[in-house]
């Protein structure tokens, strides 16, 4: 074999490796986290996701040292995956190519660095808030219970002020379906509302996210399942629906 034919092989092979290199660094996550909160130290956190069939199954899995981790995985698709501590369910986590950082504390959970984990955490913060500010409403309530305010300015009071952050929060909740009705992010926002609910059940925030959704979204089995199944609920005549 000339050396001609010789440099030009390996330079195929060499091309044909980086290429195959290439293809396998293509869809890679590395999850790099910190664990502050209590309790974790020395356990083992596992990154789940659940199969076509609804069972779990682990993606990878690591112990908390020093409160640090670190995990990576290999992925055909994006996914939305939930970091456990042990067997329970901790929080969400989207795998995406790129590096998520995890933070774990007591008082916050948050993962970034991916531009979907990104807008997940950033809804779920404006979300929290607006639940802090129904919860420190019913405290408002009873402050005025108890200083004598009468009942007339109390339900006044409360229900406005009720008013405003469930349209605030409706609002919120639509508008990040919506802007996501081609990701996982908007199914994953779908199941929150869905899995509030003690039944499938049709509500008006819930019509409101599938009067606007494309096909795509409603052929989606996680959302045409609850769809059916509400269909079901709603003609039983012994179902009592309140929503």
């Amino acid at each position: 074999m000339s050396a001609r034919n010789k440099v030009g092989i390996e330079a195929f092979v060499g091309a044909v490796c980086m290429l195959a290199f290439l293809a396998s660094c293509k869809n890679t996550c590395s999850i790099e986290g910190i664990a502050d909160a209590s309790n974790i130290e020395g356990r083992t956190i596992r990154l789940k996701a659940v199969q076509p069939d609804g069972n779990w199954y682990v993606l990878d899995s690591c112990e908390v040292t020093h409160g640090s981790f670190s995990m990576a995985c290999h992925f055909d698709s994006v996914l939305v995956t939930t970091l456990c501590i042990g067997e329970v369910p901790l929080m969400p986590v989207i795998v995406e190519r790129g590096k998520v950082k995890v933070s774990i504390t007591n008082l916050s959970l948050n993962a970034s660095g991916t531009p979907l984990n990104n807008e997940l955490y950033s809804f779920l913060d404006k979300k929290n808030e607006l639940d802090k500010q129904v919860a420190d409403l019913g405290h408002a309530e009873s402050r005025m219970i108890m200083n004598g305010n009468s009942d007339y300015y109390i339900h006044h009071y409360v229900d406005s002020v009720y008013a405003v952050l469930s349209s605030d929060m409706q609002d919120l909740v639509v508008g990040f379906i919506g802007d996501n009705y081609t990701n996982v992010l908007g199914l994953c926002g779908f199941s929150m509302l869905s899995n509030g609910l003690p039944y499938p059940v049709i509500t008006p925030l819930i019509r409101s996210v599938l009067d606007k959704a494309p096909s795509s979204f409603l052929s989606n089995p996680i959302v045409s399942d609850f769809v059916k199944a509400a269909d079901a609920n709603a003609s039983r005549k012994d179902v009592a629906f309140s929503y």
